[in-house]
């Protein structure tokens, strides 16, 4: 057995008479592999679900959380002050759970930060999203909270979502296609929360949307 080069195998041969396409043959003894297709992703939980945050949504402010796990706010506002406001909109349809996404429960034990709700929406948490972790890249460019909730709603499959939130930036990004998920994120101005006139009317569309 003779060890060479490619370029020289390739001159040897030449000089007998023989011309070797190395690509062809490398392509015989390694033939590609064939991907399997992707599966279709089936959105079939239909349970309507709505991705709650605190700062900037249920009230005006940045939480400051202590030493001690006290919570106040920079703007010196009640915490959770638009909570009853959200009790209200979902009075009507027992069926909505909430998913929170919230920066609180990442300080605090998921059971305390639910605590701080009212009973009425306590019941209806269904889980948060502490444990997914964005993309650095999503969290240099400000959309984390996007991509998370993203995540969050492909791997339950859900059908009919809502995410209210003052930090859900470049939803027109994320998905599967192109703008997909633009009507599933209602971005709130934080000195409002969800008690800008727009932001009402958007939800009640959704909740009646939803229900029909």
């Amino acid at each position: 057995m003779l060890v060479m080069t490619r370029d020289d195998a390739s001159d040897a041969l030449t000089a007998i008479g023989h011309t070797v396409n190395w690509h062809s043959v490398m392509e015989q003894r390694s033939p590609p592999r064939a991907r399997p297709a992707p599966t279709p992703l089936t959105l079939d939980n239909a349970t309507p679900t709505l991705f709650v945050d605190f700062d900037g949504t249920l009230h005006i402010g940045n939480a400051y959380i202590d030493d001690a796990g006290e919570i106040t706010l920079d703007t010196g506002r009640p915490l959770l002050e638009f909570a009853p406001l959200l009790v209200e909109l979902l009075e009507p349809y027992p069926d909505v759970e909430i998913v929170l996404t919230t920066s609180w429960t990442r300080s605090l034990p998921e059971e305390r930060v639910i605590a701080y709700l009212p009973h009425e929406l306590r019941q209806r948490v269904a889980g948060t999203t502490r444990d997914i972790k964005p993309r650095r890249s999503y969290v240099l460019e400000g959309t984390e909270r996007t991509y998370v909730i993203s995540c969050y709603a492909f791997g339950k499959q859900l059908k009919n979502w809502l995410a209210i939130d003052d930090a859900v930036f470049g939803a027109a990004r994320f998905g599967r296609e192109p703008r997909e998920l633009v009507d599933h994120f209602l971005l709130l101005d934080p000195r409002r929360g969800i008690s800008d006139e727009n932001a009402l009317r958007r939800i009640k569309e959704w909740l009646v949307k939803t229900h029909t």
